[in-house]
């Protein structure tokens, strides 16, 4: 019993036309890669200020979080890529990582006020 029903691909798209699904189906691990380079050029930013403004709490803040942040995602990173953790956890490693990045931060924040 063989079914014959067709399958539709979608064309290719048209120059200037939105694909509404393109943000559900891209994966976790693009939208880490675009928010670790996000936060390596906010990195740069805000230790500039923090250089230029020295002592001022929520710089000290932003930079700590960006930080923590971006090396996070860095684990993450080596990881996956080193096979240390079966890709089938992605996902989960995210969650898990970023609870740890939380912890990380405010046992640091406590420390330093």
């Amino acid at each position: 019993m063989e079914q014959s029903r067709k399958i539709q691909f979608r064309g290719p798209m048209k120059w200037g036309e939105l694909d509404p699904n393109r943000r559900r189906s891209t994966h976790v691990g693009m939208w880490a890669w675009l928010w670790q380079r996000i936060s390596a050029v906010a990195i740069i930013f805000f230790l500039g200020l923090h250089i230029t403004r020295t002592y001022i709490p929520i710089i000290q803040f932003l930079l700590l979080i960006t930080v923590v942040f971006h090396a996070v995602l860095g684990l993450r990173v080596i990881l996956l890529d080193f096979n240390l953790i079966n890709i089938r956890y992605r996902n989960s490693l995210l969650g898990v990582l970023v609870g740890l990045g939380a912890l990380i931060f405010m046992i640091i924040w406590k420390g330093i006020y």
